[in-house]
Parts: structure tokens; C-alpha cells; sequence
């Protein structure tokens, strides 16, 4: 190092070797000593931009002089002063707008911390300058970068990736066309799916369009390298005049770690709440190291506010629910939206107590929330069981879900703790559900046949087929104790298929025996009938077997009728192709005359909750004036659940057409109601 005497003291700067090595590429260097307020200029330096060997005004130096804007290098000096490491900036000269960087490190501090000597370089970045800011602009994660001089059609390298370099290096060195160039780049490295996108996106026409309206435009495609397929991006940047293409800046980055980010944000972030989703939810869960527990939240009736105020406000609604759950929040505790008005929240504490205030402060916000966006009230249930760690999140969640559902129809009501008892039913339920498919291809899914009589003449006119389990020891579980949980699960869809196909085949069967054929009705949950293909499934059915569509009247719940948005038009469909429909339980909750305003149905069951008012005047009335209007309406009667005589005589005086029950019968297996044919 050298050294240099001014004023009495020794100053330093870098041998003449080095000086020279780094003048020849464009830096020359100085050291600044602050408490001296002394700048020593190297010998190039002073040769280069004159002025003196040794400057002691710092206001007024040949580097702060020659600047456009004096004051970036007076910061920068006052900055390494004020005890900062490193500083540097850029500047213009005022001589032909020349462009420098300046830049000062600390080398050595005094035992207070302040600063004694820094070194300075100054160097020439001049050249490209235009170019060089745009390619910073590209971003710094482009590592290939290309100046095309689109007048010309030459490809000039700024920096390119040794991937590409041993692909297309030699072309590169020959100053290539454009389109030239990609098209062997497009060939070489892009999968085959993305290659005529690819070429279409990069052609000089499309770019021209796309920098009509702006100056920058990427696309993002695909190559396959190491044996994997990875993510890039291409953007270019036109350096030429508004609305013109003469030049431009392309930059060639992979993006795969970005594109990875980006889909595992989209993978664990709910669309509508933009809060966390399940998925989220549970990777969350598993690494608790605490115990808790888990809350399966819904909301009572919420496609109300769909229908009435519009999907756009559901989805609002949603979101300020999911606002309410953060703001009940606590250390350790986490949330997400599973779908719907469906929500699943983790209380990190033991004590009910504390989870149940939780809830009641919830409540209360909902209810504010209603009332703030003027909808039908937010009013949730819970379901809550024990979580602690280790425990299988979806084998929790099935707990607390279970738990829910058992006051999902109640209002008196709005959380259930998970119990032992409900474990020793889950797993009697799942049972049944790995039972289902065996038994139903061995057969053991059995259908009865409940008789429907005339009251006129009492001659047998129809039935209604009625499935039941047969077990391994012989005796027959309850449709009560199965049905309700296919109806859940989604099992319900191949056991009606299964009564249709059953009840076709017996229907066939007992023509060819010569029997009496009578239409047997069959029962399809509301689970069938949200699938568009039911009506063509079900006649294709029908029409293999060769059995008359008329013979197997479909019967449907009034509560699913009234569910069903799309019920009038899946009726008209089902009428078209030779279906006779019937509304079955009407009068058994909902009993809406709007009911028997939809004009779908040839038949209206009536339930054995009305049956049984026969005996009291006012319901005698009522059932009197039903029937009646059925009839107006061109409905044919059937009542359900009839068992006496008294009612039986009742209703043939007011035109009931037909009576089921156990007055009559009970369900039959099919060799016993094979006899009454």
C-alpha cells in the first residue's frame, strides 16, 4: 500500500499496480479520512478527472463539482460520518452527461465507533446506460438477458445461463435474427404442448400489438430440464419511442420456485374468505403440540340468503363471518373455511367454559352482522369434540361433524360435545357402510312390497316397493337405522337404483308367470335428484328390462320437492318419458299448498300425521278440504299410515282413491305379496 504525507501526517492509498489494473476497466479509487475532512485521490483519478492529490473541502471537491447533482455526493459522505458502513450513489457529469457510481466503505474505526479511514471507487457505467437501467428494471431474477435491435434483426448477449449457453451458445456468438433465434430456443428447450404458443406470444407481430398500449409484456411456459418439467418466464421491455418497436430488452428466468409458492398458496387459501382453507387448516392441526378442541361450525339455512339476497352477498356474508371467527381468536388457536357455510375452528384450551364463551361471543357478532348487512340471520351450530396431538385430524373433524348434525334440526339448541356413546354409533355406522356394496352384491338388500287398496272395492290396485337389510344372522335391520346415513354419505344414490332395477326386474318376472301386474312405486331421495341424469338413467333402465315406464311410478318427499330449485322442470322431464310422479309425506312438516301448486305431480300421498287426526272434527276438516282440493287440482289420493276401520270408512266417504297401511297390510317379502297378485 502506499503512503502519502500531507499537512504533517501519513495517508494511505493502493499501490500504483493495482491503481492501474482497476483504471484499465474504468474505476479509480480514493480514501476519505472523515475526521480530517481529507480526501487522497489515487494518481489515475487525478489524472483522469483532475484536481488536486489532496482535498480538504469537501463542498467544494472536483467530484462534487462535477456532478449535476451536487448534493447525492455531499449525502453520501455525510452518511459514512454519521456512521453508516457503506454508502453509494449514482450521478450524471455536467460534461456531457456522463454517468458515474460512486461508492465509500468504512475501513477503520476509532475505540469510540467513528470512522478514521473509508475507501472510495469511482466508476464508469456510461456505457449501455439506457439499456443497463432497463434490464435492471427486468428484475434481478432474470439470468438471460438479450438487447435486440429489432431494425436490424440481431440478438445481442448481455448475460445468458449456462443451460442455454450449451444449447444455443453457438448461435448466440453468430448475432442471429430474432424469430431465428427463438425458434431453435422454442425447439430445443420448450415442451412440445407450449411450443406454438410459445412462438405465437414471442413473434415480433404479437409484441408490436402488445407494446401499443404498453411498454412492458412477459409470458410464462414451460421447458423440461434435469428430467423434470420446470416453469419460465419471458418479458420484454421496449426501449424504443411510444407506439414503436425498434428496440428491445428480453429477459429469460426460471419462475418454477415462484410458480410453487404460488400454487401452494392457492392450494391452502380459500377463494372466498381469502383466509385460510382446510387443507390449510389441517397441515396446521398436525403440527399442534397442544391438545384442545375441535369446533365443525355451520349455519343454519344459509342458502336463504343466497336465494333471497343473491349470491354475491352469500359470498359477502361469508367473508364477514370468517372476519368474526379471527376476531375470537386466541394464542395457539387456528380456523379455516371447508366450503359453503361450512367452518372448522381449533380452541387451544381443556376448559369448556372458555370454548363456549368463545362460541357465545361469536354468536353475538354473527347477529351484529346480520343486522349491519341487512340479511336473514347468520345463526350457526357446533359440533365439539377433544383433540390432542396425534389424533387423526379427519378422524376429529368426522367426531365433531357427527355431533353437529344431531341438533342440526333443532333450534333449541346450538352446540353438542362429542360423547363416547356417539363413537360407539360412528363406528356402528361405519360398519355399515363397508358392509353396503358387499351385501347389496350378495343380495341381501332385500325389496318388500306394501299393498295399495280401493276403499270403493277393496281390490288390490298397487304397491309400494320399501327396501330392507337382511343380516348375516337372519334378521332385518330397520330402514330407519340405514337409510338416514346413506342419505348423509351419498350411499342412498346406488340403493334407489337398486329398488328400480329390483322392482323392473320382479315386474317382468311375474308377467312371464302369468301373475296380475299393478304399478309398484319406488321412492327417490333428494340425493338423486340433484343429478341431471336421473330421469334418462332410470328410463334406460326401464326400457332394458322392457318394463312400462307407467308401472313404476317415482315418489318423492314433499320436503325434497320443495327443496329442489329445479323440481318443475325435472318433473316435466320425468312426465315425458311415461313416469307418473307422487308427492309422498305431504302434511309431515312443511304441508305447503304451494305444494300442490306446482302442478308436477299425478298423485298426493297424504301423511299418517293427518291420518290419525280422523276422529277430531276440526281434522276431519282439514283432511276433508285437502282431499278435495287435490281432487280440483286433478291429483289422484292415496293415504299413508291408515290402520283402523273408523279410518278407512272416513276416507272412502270423502273419495280417498286409494289407502295404504296396515289396516290392509304390512310390508311383504316378495313370495308372500307374489300371492295377492
Amino acid at each position: 500500500m502506499g503512503k502519502k504525507v500531507f499537512n504533517g501526517k501519513c495517508y494511505f492509498e493502493p499501490e500504483v499496480e493495482t491503481q492501474a489494473a482497476l483504471a484499465s476497466v474504468g474505476i479509480y479509487t480514493f480514501r476519505y479520512y472523515p475526521q480530517d475532512k481529507i480526501i487522497m485521490s489515487s494518481d489515475y483519478a487525478v489524472v483522469y478527472f483532475g484536481g488536486e492529490k489532496f482535498i480538504t473541502d469537501l463542498k467544494n471537491n472536483v467530484y462534487v463539482n462535477m456532478a449535476l447533482e451536487k448534493g447525492k455526493i455531499q449525502s453520501l459522505f455525510e452518511k459514512i460520518e454519521n456512521g453508516s458502513q457503506k454508502a453509494s450513489t449514482k450521478f450524471f457529469t455536467k460534461e456531457k452527461g456522463r454517468a458515474y457510481k460512486i461508492t465509500v466503505s468504512v475501513l477503520e474505526k476509532d475505540d469510540l465507533g467513528k470512522p478514521v479511514m473509508a475507501a472510495g471507487v469511482i466508476e464508469s457505467i456510461d456505457k449501455d446506460i439506457r439499456q443497463k437501467e432497463m434490464i435492471y428494471a427486468l428484475g434481478s431474477n432474470f439470468n438471460s438477458i438479450y438487447y435486440i435491435d429489432v431494425d436490424n434483426d440481431k440478438v445481442y448477449v448481455y448475460t445468458v445461463n449456462s443451460a442455454v449457453e450449451s444449447m444455443i451458445g453457438e448461435k448466440l456468438r453468430s448475432i442471429p435474427g430474432y424469430e431465428d433465434l427463438m425458434a431453435d430456443y422454442v425447439k430445443k428447450t420448450v415442451i412440445a404442448d407450449d411450443r406454438e404458443t410459445m412462438l405465437y406470444e414471442t413473434s415480433l407481430d404479437n409484441l408490436r400489438r402488445q407494446f401499443q398500449n404498453k411498454n412492458a409484456y412477459q409470458y410464462d411456459y414451460r421447458i423440461f430440464r434435469d428430467g423434470k418439467i420446470k416453469h419460465c418466464r419471458a418479458k420484454f421491455v421496449n426501449v424504443s419511442k411510444k407506439g414503436c418497436l425498434h428496440a428491445m430488452i428480453a429477459g429469460f428466468s426460471d419462475v418454477s420456485s415462484e410458480k410453487e409458492r404460488e400454487l401452494e398458496r392457492m392450494a391452502y387459501v380459500d377463494r372466498v374468505t381469502g383466509g385460510p382453507n382446510y387443507e390449510s387448516f389441517k397441515k396446521k392441526l398436525r403440527d399442534m403440540p397442544s391438545s384442545g378442541y375441535m369446533i365443525s361450525m355451520d349455519v343454519h339455512s344459509f342458502k336463504i340468503i343466497n336465494s333471497i339476497c343473491g349470491v354475491t352477498k352469500g359470498d359477502e356474508t361469508l367473508k364477514e363471518t370468517w372476519k368474526c371467527i379471527e376476531k375470537v381468536l386466541y394464542d395457539g388457536d387456528i380456523a379455516g373455511h371447508i366450503n359453503a357455510d361450512r367452518f372448522v375452528i381449533f380452541s387451544n384450551t381443556f376448559d369448556e367454559s372458555k370454548v363456549c364463551s368463545k362460541l357465545n361471543i361469536l354468536k353475538d357478532d354473527l347477529r351484529v352482522l346480520s343486522e349491519n348487512l341487512k340479511i336473514p340471520s347468520v345463526i350457526p351450530y357446533f359440533g365439539i369434540t377433544k383433540w390432542n396431538p396425534g389424533k387423526k385430524v379427519e378422524e376429529a373433524y368426522s367426531e365433531a361433524n357427527f355431533a353437529k348434525n344431531r341438533i342440526k334440526d333443532r333450534k333449541d339448541v346450538d352446540s353438542q360435545f362429542y360423547s363416547e356413546a356417539d363413537t360407539k354409533k360412528m363406528l356402528e355406522e361405519k360398519a355399515m357402510e363397508d358392509a353396503f356394496l358387499h351385501d347389496l352384491q350378495k343380495g341381501r338388500f332385500e325389496v318388500w312390497y306394501q299393498p295399495k287398496y280401493s276403499p270403493e272395492d277393496e281390490k288390490l290396485i298397487g304397491a309400494e316397493g320399501l327396501i330392507r337389510w337382511r343380516l348375516k344372522d337372519g334378521s332385518l335391520m330397520s330402514p330407519a337405522k340405514f337409510i338416514p346415513l346413506f342419505e348423509r354419505d351419498g350411499l342412498i344414490r346406488i340403493l334407489d337404483e337398486y329398488v328400480f332395477r329390483d322392482v323392473c326386474n320382479k315386474q317382468m318376472e311375474w308377467k312371464r308367470k302369468g301373475l296380475g301386474v299393478i304399478p309398484v312405486s319406488i321412492n327417490l331421495s333428494r340425493a338423486s335428484l340433484y343429478f341431471e341424469s336421473v330421469v334418462k338413467q332410470y328410463h334406460s333402465i326401464a326400457s332394458e328390462i322392457g318394463v312400462d315406464t307407467e308401472l313404476v311410478p317415482i315418489e318423492i318427499t314433499e320436503s325434497a320437492a320443495i327443496d329442489n330449485e329445479n323440481i318443475k322442470a325435472l318433473a316435466d322431464r320425468f312426465h315425458s318419458n311415461g313416469f307418473p310422479l307422487m308427492v309422498d309425506d305431504f302434511g309431515a312438516g312443511y304441508s305447503s299448498l304451494a305444494t300442490l301448486n306446482m302442478k308436477c305431480f299425478d298423485t298426493l300421498k297424504i301423511d299418517k300425521s293427518l291420518i290419525d287426526y280422523i276422529g277430531d272434527f276440526s281434522g276431519e276438516k282439514l283432511l276433508e278440504h285437502t282431499i278435495a282440493l287435490a281432487k280440483d287440482l286433478g291429483l289422484n289420493v292415496t293415504a299413508e299410515g291408515v290402520e283402523t276401520e273408523e279410518q278407512v270408512d272416513f276416507l272412502r266417504k270423502i273419495n280417498c282413491d286409494s289407502i295404504q297401511g296396515y289396516y290392509y297390510s304390512k310390508p311383504l317379502p316378495e313370495q308372500e305379496f307374489k300371492k295377492l297378485l
